[in-house]
């Protein structure tokens, strides 16, 4: 038989208490009981709890990431931007509980937690960038409309987790609007942007 993967038990135990509760109600005798390993390979893996707790939020950001890779397929850009925002929020949805405690922990105080789901945050915006044909580097004025976007993403799918009463569809349509309506503020505040507006235009047929 194959040897489990000991890490990744410990990641998966870990990741499933950390969605329920908080992280100082969790014990990592408990961690460690729930993944059926010895107690000290949480030390040896991850040196305490703090580090086995970063490592299941690097561990969902990369889960994420993985989303995000899948090629874009075919149709009009406002076709490949929907069927990214669908599969992004399909992920979220799946995985409710782990993505409303990495939200949770992002905002939280702890710096090292922050600079993941920052970073995290910061790659998805600059892949639609990418694709929308932006220069490098962005100007200011982008950069602070994607990274506001990215953030009214994000509470869009909270609200639709906690009520459920928003057809995925419907939440699609209405993040990609709302990303065409900040890159065209965008383009107004700073013409310089290095965006068509015809290409922004087409984000929303």
């Amino acid at each position: 038989m194959t040897r489990p993967d000991r890490r990744r038990l410990l990641i998966e135990a870990a990741a499933g208490l950390f969605a329920d509760r908080a992280y100082d109600e969790i014990t990592t005798t408990e961690i460690a009981a729930r993944a059926g390993v010895a107690y000290g390979l949480i030390a040896h893996h991850f040196g305490n709890k703090r580090g086995l707790y970063l490592a299941t939020i690097a561990a969902a950001a990369d889960r994420l990431r993985a989303v995000h890779d899948t090629a874009p397929g075919d149709g009009t850009p406002g076709e490949r931007l929907r069927g990214a925002l669908d599969r992004h929020i399909a992920f979220m949805q799946e995985n409710a509980a782990g993505f409303l405690a990495v939200m949770r922990a992002g905002n939280g105080s702890d710096p090292e937690v922050r600079a993941i789901v920052e970073d995290l945050r910061w790659q998805g915006a600059r892949r639609l960038l990418d694709a929308l044909g932006a220069p490098d580097p962005v100007r200011p004025v982008l950069r602070t409309a994607m990274c506001g976007w990215v953030g009214c993403l994000d509470e869009m799918i909270i609200d639709q987790l906690r009520h459920r009463d928003l057809p995925r569809g419907t939440l699609v349509a209405l993040a990609a609007a709302t990303l065409a309506a900040a890159l065209r503020a965008a383009a107004e505040a700073d013409p310089a942007i290095g965006l068509d507006p015809r290409t922004i235009d087409l984000l929303t047929t």
